[in-house]
């Protein structure tokens, strides 16, 4: 896998000279985002920063259904604890400001499916319970390797996952998923889930999930259910309600209970080994300005312990 990226490393560049002789155009899209964050934990002191990042995504149409992809991002965290970026001393540490051309690749349209090949963020569930390395990760070791595809197959929507976390030193685990999904054109939509987490250190888990969505309305239900093969602690669940107060303004409430072996390598969107209550509303201040507040209530499943987060989010995109 390593030698396929630095072959895929070798190709943008020689890729990305001939574009540049060709004088293609380029488009880039990105955005902007002021997130302040505080944690608390019984037993520990408050934690609270704020997080500005920057994220530009160019993209250049190479011909045929083929282009070009590289993104740029960057984080400025005034508490490194609470960074979206890989703290691992190995990696960045305590540092408080990074960079990098932490995404790249090429993508493929070919009829309804879109299959992206490089460096990329991916999700594994329709929640992201089962697993999650996200665009809002910024910097390097901080997403996948590999071929995802996006799209549909007749009436049946399909997405699929064939990669391998870039992590430091020589942890090569792998992320194999494939989701299908039916009814896309009614109110009520469900789809089922099969994944693979192959651990190079600690075995590999197989997994399944259920999901569906209801729409009546302004209000919109989601519900996820998955299960691994390990032999205890080896579910989780979340459940979100939604109201549209109009196209602009949203609140939400999602209810989760994640368990030690219940996602992917203990990398769900929800926080592992914790049961709680998400309270959040979204608001469109213009076309291209967001605001997002969230409280998270939570609790551990082993200790009980009590933890939350408050965060607030700023967002302008370009």
């Amino acid at each position: 896998m390593k030698q396929w990226i630095a072959m895929l490393a070798a190709g943008t560049v020689l890729t990305t000279s001939s574009m540049a002789l060709a004088a293609e155009p380029v488009k880039f899209s990105g955005d902007v985002t002021v997130k302040y964050e505080k944690d608390t934990a019984e037993g520990a002191d408050d934690v609270a920063g704020t997080m500005s990042s920057v994220r530009l995504k160019g993209e250049a149409d190479l011909g045929k259904g083929w282009s070009l992809y590289a993104r740029f991002g960057a984080q400025h965290a005034t508490q490194p604890g609470l960074a979206d970026y890989n703290t691992d001393p190995a990696v960045y540490g305590d540092k408080k400001s990074v960079m990098a051309i932490d995404q790249f690749g090429f993508t493929r349209q070919a009829g309804d499916m879109t299959l992206k090949i490089g460096r990329q963020d991916v999700t594994v569930g329709t929640t992201a319970l089962l697993y999650s390395r996200s665009e809002s990760n910024i910097g390097k070791r901080a997403f996948v390797d590999g071929i995802t595809a996006t799209g549909t197959m007749g009436e049946v929507d399909v997405t699929a996952a064939f990669v391998q976390e870039d992590n430091a030193g020589e942890q090569d685990n792998r992320v194999y998923a494939i989701r299908t999904g039916f009814q896309k054109e009614k109110p009520f939509q469900w789809g089922m889930t099969l994944g693979r987490y192959q651990d190079s250190s600690a075995g590999s888990t197989n997994h399944w999930a259920l999901d569906g969505t209801y729409t009546a309305g302004k209000h919109t239900w989601t519900a996820e259910y998955t299960q691994s093969n390990r032999s205890n602690d080896n579910r989780a669940y979340a459940v979100t309600w939604e109201y549209g107060f109009d196209d602009k303004t949203a609140v939400y409430l999602t209810g989760f209970r994640v368990e030690t072996n219940g996602d992917m390598g203990q990398q769900s969107d929800f926080d592992n080994n914790n049961r709680g209550l998400y309270y959040g509303i979204k608001h469109q201040l213009s076309k291209n300005n967001s605001l997002e507040l969230v409280y998270k209530d939570q609790k551990a499943l082993d200790s009980g312990q009590k933890n939350t987060k408050l965060e607030a989010t700023f967002t302008q995109s370009f």
